[in-house]
């Protein structure tokens, strides 16, 4: 996701070093704000990852910090760049709709896709635990049975 977000810079960039109208870089903006929220919104996912993850991921817990902290440090150098340009191009008004726009993507994706993903998840542990807790007591019975059947 940070390639994509970067990618997305980079578009960034180029609009503005041509003089693009505020529409062209405001679309290519809305993309980036989008790719960083996902950023985000994995960041927290991966403080608290679901419980398949948790088994079967083999990522190390160090390798995970590291690349968070790679993709902060990126994100947070590219905002500071993206409000240089936007200030420096079209003015400290203009940034400031950037920045509502940005909350109100944030509010979107908050609402519509991560609140789905987390239930999602939550849906799927629960039926890990229902599905382990049924193997679990099919094993205790066939145990049972075989012994009282001796």
């Amino acid at each position: 996701m940070v390639a994509m977000a970067s990618t997305a810079f980079k578009g960034i960039e180029v609009l503005v070093s041509r003089g693009a109208e505020i529409e062209q870089v405001a679309q290519k903006l809305g993309h980036w704000y989008s790719f960083v929220s996902d950023l985000r919104e994995a960041e927290k996912e991966a403080e608290n990852p679901p419980l398949f993850k948790k088994l079967f991921d083999g990522e190390s817990v160090e390798a995970q910090a590291l690349n968070a902290v790679i993709a902060k440090k990126k994100i947070e150098e590219q905002e500071k760049q993206i409000r240089e340009l936007i200030m420096y191009s079209y003015g400290q008004d203009t940034y400031k709709e950037m920045m509502q726009m940005r909350r109100d993507i944030r509010a979107k994706r908050e609402q519509l896709i991560y609140k789905q993903r987390r239930k999602q998840r939550m849906m799927l542990d629960v039926s890990a635990i229902i599905t382990a807790l049924l193997v679990s007591a099919g094993i205790i019975w066939t145990t049972v049975s075989i012994i009282q059947g001796v």
